[in-house]
């Protein structure tokens, strides 16, 4: 019999590929957004069961983690909860209330309520945010934890992750933790601001490039990792996934070799113009404009690295789609629909 599993977020990028991924392993998935009656929420996900012939085993609910769903209802009888959905901004004018308390708050009532529901197996997404970029110079493992979240976004990853292990251990439930880099790839209804980097690359946004590096996974890879750390008995604690890193303007390079008409930065500025940058764009945004970058952004990319250890989720027998492979794929879905 077809397990039964619930996955938080369905209608996010990690979340989409994780429901196709379950879908087409034979899974009954009961997928979760934060407004079941709103199609721009729930029609991908729709389409991409039909496709596979699997429309009686999906199904969607509402289900806010800010407005007390009924989790309850939601959880009863399930073999696995994935808790996928999160909040991810990295700027917000009210960054407590919109960012951190939904992802701390919000996450560790649905854990809470799973292990009452006695749902035998949780799955949570984390960040590589939570893991950090320091100290520089060596691979990150599942050891390492973030000693410097102080953007909205890195801090509401660490502080959750904390949370759940701490919830875990009070409970008793089976939890296990994925923590993806940049996660790149194909599927997803709207950008994030992951794949708002590939779109910049690709229709040239980064006129030139920091000496910064960041690490890119397939969100497929993601999805698979997850599937395996559900089935694998013997999988415990945190599992990184991620493809290849490297500095922006390297990044940019395999981007225009893959796609030949994309638009990467053409020369790397060094930092005290990223400082420059980052001014002028705070200024924009006193100005009410649209801001994307500050000092604090700045030296969180600045001091670390993105090297991390892969070997404990390579271990489940998964291996990672390659670099040309997920930006041909990522440029293509983006052009296809318009974003």
């Amino acid at each position: 019999m077809a397990k039964k599993v619930v996955v938080t977020g369905a209608n996010g990028h990690v979340g989409t590929a994780l429901t196709k991924d379950l879908l087409e392993h034979g899974y009954n998935v009961l997928a979760t957004v934060r407004d079941a009656e709103d199609p721009s929420r729930t029609d991908h996900l729709r389409e991409i069961a039909n496709s596979l012939g699997a429309e009686e085993r999906l199904s969607i609910r509402s289900a806010d983690l800010m407005k007390h769903p009924p989790w309850a209802d939601i959880l009863s009888g399930i073999d696995g909860l994935f808790a996928v959905a999160a909040v991810f901004r990295t700027k917000s004018s009210d960054p407590e209330n919109e960012i951190v308390r939904p992802s701390t708050e919000g996450g560790i009532e649905l854990l809470r309520a799973a292990a009452e529901a006695g749902v035998p197996r949780v799955v949570y997404t984390s960040s590589v945010a939570a893991i950090g970029s320091l100290p520089g110079g060596r691979p990150k493992t599942e050891d390492d934890w973030n000693q410097d979240a102080t953007l909205p976004y890195t801090r509401a990853k660490t502080e959750a992750e904390r949370l759940a292990w701490k919830v875990a251990e009070e409970t008793g439930i089976d939890l296990r933790v994925v923590n993806p880099t940049m996660v790149w790839g194909p599927h997803f209804a709207r950008h994030t601001p992951s794949t708002h980097v590939a779109r910049s690359l690709l229709k040239g946004g980064f006129p030139a490039a920091p000496k910064s590096s960041f690490a890119i996974v397939d969100v497929r890879d993601v999805a698979t990792v997850h599937r395996l750390v559900f089935e694998e008995d013997s999988a415990s604690g945190r599992h990184i996934v991620s493809g290849e890193h490297g500095k922006m303007f390297e990044i940019g390079r395999r981007f225009k070799a893959a796609v030949p008409h994309s638009r990467p930065p053409r020369f790397q500025v060094p930092w005290f113009v990223v400082y420059l940058w980052a001014t002028l764009d705070m200024m924009k945004g006193a100005l009410g404009l649209k801001s994307t970058l500050n000092y604090r952004i700045v030296r969180s990319i600045k001091g670390g690295d993105s090297w991390v250890d892969t070997s404990k989720a390579r271990g489940l027998g998964w291996e990672p789609i390659s670099l040309e492979k997920t930006i041909l794929d990522t440029a293509e879905w983006i052009e296809k629909k318009g974003l």
